[in-house]
């Protein structure tokens, strides 16, 4: 019987695109990270679909997109959490920026190591001892990655007088509040990653195991996370403009405060 889970997907992933496409214009520049990795999640599962519903000599990287996309999802939720904290009033951008590099670090690290390991289970039937030592290393830095993104959410609640003056203070909440909840269904999807690389069951195989798990544990989490973000993203659509906005006014006048002949007779 005919798999119809990647025809389904195919079709509301190339939906889905239009408004992410739409979100990145909108949140331009300052979310830039975090839509187009999105784009780039939803891109890769429209390749890994149209793979799977070709032929069953192309299931090999079909199952190789399928493990190493879960990257540009985690990689989108630490933009559009650093979004949420700019609008939130964000004070160290210098050591903010040192954070986010060292996470893009940690899940291309751990992505390359899984592409790599993934890779050769698949062309091989005999793996070496090497190869699913690479594949546990690399799904171990994903699932420590988002554990990084758990805690580094936590962190951004944090209440100050600084974070409700921000301007952008609400949108940056609706953006915070959407990353959040992201962070069960994507959890669900790290542990499935690590437990079907691990364990090498066909039944778990992202691409061409089970349907009910794969529909459970890979379609559903995902979809739910890329919608989620859509609204949330939909809902802060104006936050960049009253950012920019803000920002322009704070620069005039500390410039004016700067010039004032007053201030240096003092």
């Amino acid at each position: 019987m005919m798999d119809s889970l990647p025809t389904a997907q195919l079709a509301i992933y190339i939906v889905l695109t239009i408004p992410i496409i739409y979100l990145l214009v909108r949140h331009w520049p300052t979310g830039v990270l975090g839509w187009l990795y999105l784009f780039a999640f939803t891109t890769l599962r429209i390749v890994g679909s149209a793979l799977s519903m070709g032929d069953h000599s192309t299931s090999g990287g079909a199952s190789i997109i399928s493990s190493i996309g879960l990257s540009p999802l985690l990689l989108a939720t630490s933009g559009i959490l650093h979004e949420a904290r700019v609008y939130r009033g964000l004070r160290s951008s210098k050591l903010e920026w040192w954070v986010v590099g060292l996470f893009h670090l940690i899940v291309a690290t751990g992505v390359s190591l899984v592409g790599t390991g993934a890779s050769a289970l698949e062309q091989s039937s005999n793996a070496t001892q090497s190869d699913l030592v690479l594949l546990d290393v690399g799904v171990a830095l994903l699932t420590a990655s988002w554990l990084i993104l758990c805690f580094w959410t936590a962190i951004s609640f944090r209440s100050s007088h600084h974070v409700e003056a921000a301007v952008a203070h609400i949108e940056g909440t609706v953006l915070l509040y959407a990353v959040a909840f992201s962070l069960v269904p994507t959890g669900i999807r790290v542990l499935y990653t690590l437990v079907a690389l691990a364990s090498q069951k066909p039944y778990l195989n992202p691409s061409t195991g089970s349907l009910p798990i794969r529909v459970v544990l890979v379609f559903l989490p995902e979809i739910t996370v890329t919608i989620l973000f859509i609204v949330a993203g939909v809902r802060s659509r104006n936050a960049v403009r009253q950012h920019r906005d803000d920002s322009q006014r704070k620069h005039r006048v500390s410039t004016r405060r700067g010039s004032d002949p007053a201030k240096h007779r003092r």
